[in-house]
C-alpha cells in the first residue's frame, strides 16, 4: 500500500492545493471557469489529439474495450435509474440524471491526469476507446430519458438532438478525430507545431487536478450540499453505486470478457474515479436535482483518494514509484 500511496498521494495534492487556493482566496471567483475553459478547449484536446496520433489506429478502435466500458456503464445506469425510479418513486427526469451521475465518470480531467502517468503512456489510446461510449452512448440515453414527459425542454426528440449538437461541438471528439486521421495517414507534425501540443497537453493534467480542488471549495450551493451529504441517504446511496458497485462490476464484467491485465486495470480504474462535472450542468439545463448531484460530485471527490488507492491494490495494479 505504501508504494501505491507514493504515487497517488502528489495527484491529490494538486487537488488539496487548489481546494486551499479556494478557501485562502488566494485566486479570483472567476478563476474557475477560466481554468475549466482553458482544460477543455486547450490543454486537454491537445493531449487527447497526441495520444490518438501517437498510437496505432487498433488501439483506439478497440472493440472489446469499449464495449466492455459501454455495457458496464448501462448495466450501472439502468440499475440506479430503476432503484430511483421505482424504489424511490421519483420523476423520470431525476432518476436519469442521478444514475448519470453513477455511471459517468470524471475520466476526461481526473482520468487522462492520473492513468497515463502511473499506468503508462498505453492507458491513453485505451481512455479514449472506453470514453466514447459515454460521449456516444450513454450521455444521449440520459437526456433522452430525462426529457420523457417534460414538454418545457421538447421532449426526448429535442433532448436527443441536443445531445448530438453538443458532441458535434465538443473539443474533445475532434481532437480525437483529427488525431485519428493523423495516425491514420502516417503523418508526422512538423517539429515547431509538435512542440506547441506538446506544452499545452502536458498542462492538462496538474490544472486540471488544480481545478477540481477549487471546484469543491466553490461547489454550487455548497451549504445546501453539505446539509444533503449528512441529511439524505440517495446521497450516499448513489455515492456508494458510483465509487463501489460501478468499479467493481466493470472487474466482473472485465474478466467475463477475458480482457488483458492492462486494458482490464484501465477500465476499472476509469470507474473508480469520481461523478464527472458535466452532470451538474446537465441537471441544471434541464431542472433535475443539482442539489443532489452537487452533493455527489463533492462526495465522490472527497473520497476518491481513498478508494482509488484501494481500487489499485484491488486488482494489482500497483505501478513503480514515479
Amino acid at each position: 500500500m505504501l508504494a501505491i500511496f507514493n504515487v497517488t498521494a502528489p495527484f491529490f495534492a494538486l487537488v488539496l492545493c487548489g481546494y486551499l487556493a479556494a478557501r485562502q482566496r488566494m485566486l479570483p471567483e472567476n478563476a474557475v471557469p477560466a481554468l475549466n475553459g482553458f482544460v477543455l478547449y486547450f490543454a486537454l484536446p491537445c493531449m487527447l489529439f497526441r495520444f490518438a496520433a501517437g498510437a496505432p489506429l487498433s488501439q483506439i478502435a478497440n472493440g472489446p474495450v469499449f464495449f466492455t466500458y459501454l455495457a458496464t456503464g448501462l448495466i450501472t445506469y439502468g440499475f440506479v435509474l430503476f432503484a430511483l425510479r421505482y424504489g424511490h418513486g421519483e420523476s423520470m427526469r431525476d432518476s436519469s440524471l442521478g444514475a448519470l451521475s453513477v455511471a459517468w465518470s470524471n475520466w476526461g480531467y481526473m482520468g487522462f491526469a492520473l492513468l497515463p502517468p502511473m499506468l503508462g503512456h498505453q492507458a491513453g489510446p485505451l481512455i479514449i476507446a472506453a470514453g466514447m461510449g459515454d460521449l456516444l452512448v450513454i450521455m444521449s440515453l440520459a437526456l433522452a430519458l430525462g426529457a420523457v414527459g417534460d414538454a418545457t425542454h421538447g421532449g426526448p426528440k429535442a433532448a436527443l438532438v441536443a445531445a448530438l449538437r453538443g458532441m458535434a461541438k465538443n473539443p474533445l471528439i475532434w481532437a480525437v478525430l483529427l488525431g485519428l486521421v493523423v495516425s491514420g495517414s502516417g503523418a508526422k507534425l512538423p517539429q515547431a507545431l509538435d512542440t506547441f501540443v506538446s506544452l499545452l497537453g502536458t498542462g492538462a493534467g496538474p490544472i486540471a487536478l488544480f481545478t477540481i480542488g477549487m471546484s469543491l471549495y466553490r461547489a454550487p450551493q455548497k451549504d445546501a450540499v453539505q446539509s444533503s451529504m449528512l441529511k439524505r441517504g440517495d446521497v450516499l446511496f448513489l455515492t456508494a453505486a458510483k465509487l463501489v458497485i460501478h468499479p467493481y462490476l466493470l472487474l466482473v464484467v472485465a474478466k467475463l470478457m477475458n480482457l488483458p491485465a492492462q486494458e482490464m486495470h484501465v477500465l476499472v480504474l476509469m470507474a473508480a474515479l469520481p461523478t464527472a462535472g458535466s452532470v451538474f450542468l446537465f441537471a441544471t439545463r434541464h431542472e433535475a436535482d443539482s442539489e443532489r448531484i452537487s452533493a455527489v460530485i463533492l462526495l465522490t471527490t472527497a473520497l476518491t483518494f481513498v478508494t482509488f488507492s484501494l481500487m489499485l491494490y484491488v486488482v494489482g495494479a500497483i505501478p513503480p514509484p514515479l
